[in-house]
C-alpha cells in the first residue's frame, strides 16, 4: 500500500476515535446534569443547565416556557419538603451530535415538614442541545407519575 494511503486510514481511524471520545464525554456530561439537577433544592439549582426558552411539563399537573415560571413551582414544591432523595433506578442516554436526551426512572423519597412521607416513581425525559461555546443545555423535560394503579419502575423491553 501506498505510504500517502497508510497516512489517510490512519488519521480517518484517529478521529473516528476521537468522535467516540466527544460522545462519551458528552454522555458523561449530561448524565453527571441529570445527577446534579436530582440534588437540587431550589428552582434555581434545578434550572442551572436550562436554556432560557426551555419547556417544562412536569408534577404537579404543570407546562411553562422559560425558566422564571419553572423556577416558581421548584420553589414552591421544595418549600413542603422537610427532605426529598431522588435514586436514579433506571437511566438510557441517546446521543446524536449536537443533541443528547436522558430517559430515566426515578425514586424519590419525600417527607413533608408536617412529617407525612411519601415516596413516588417518576418517569422522566430530559433533552438537551449543545451550544455554539460546547455548553449542554436543558431545552425540554418532561416527568411523569403513571397514572392508573401500582407501577414497580421497570421497563418492559420484550
Amino acid at each position: 500500500m501506498h505510504h500517502f494511503a497508510k497516512q489517510k486510514i490512519k488519521k480517518h481511524v484517529s478521529l473516528k476515535s476521537s468522535d467516540e471520545n466527544n460522545v462519551d464525554q458528552d454522555k458523561e456530561t449530561l448524565i453527571s446534569i441529570v445527577k446534579e439537577m436530582t440534588e437540587s433544592t431550589t428552582g434555581a439549582q434545578s434550572t442551572k443547565h436550562w436554556a432560557k426558552d426551555a419547556l417544562w411539563f412536569d408534577i404537579p399537573p404543570f407546562a411553562s416556557k422559560g425558566i422564571q415560571p419553572a423556577v416558581k413551582m421548584f420553589d414552591s414544591v421544595f418549600g413542603n419538603f422537610k427532605s426529598c432523595k431522588v435514586s436514579i433506578l433506571e437511566m438510557d442516554t441517546i446521543m446524536s451530535g449536537t443533541m443528547g436526551i436522558v430517559c430515566s426512572i426515578q425514586k424519590i423519597d419525600i417527607v413533608f415538614k408536617h412529617e407525612a412521607s411519601k415516596t413516588i416513581l417518576v418517569r422522566q425525559t430530559d433533552c438537551f442541545k449543545k451550544t455554539d461555546h460546547n455548553k449542554w443545555l436543558l431545552f425540554h423535560q418532561h416527568a411523569s407519575i403513571p397514572s392508573g394503579g401500582e407501577w414497580d419502575g421497570r421497563i418492559i423491553t420484550a
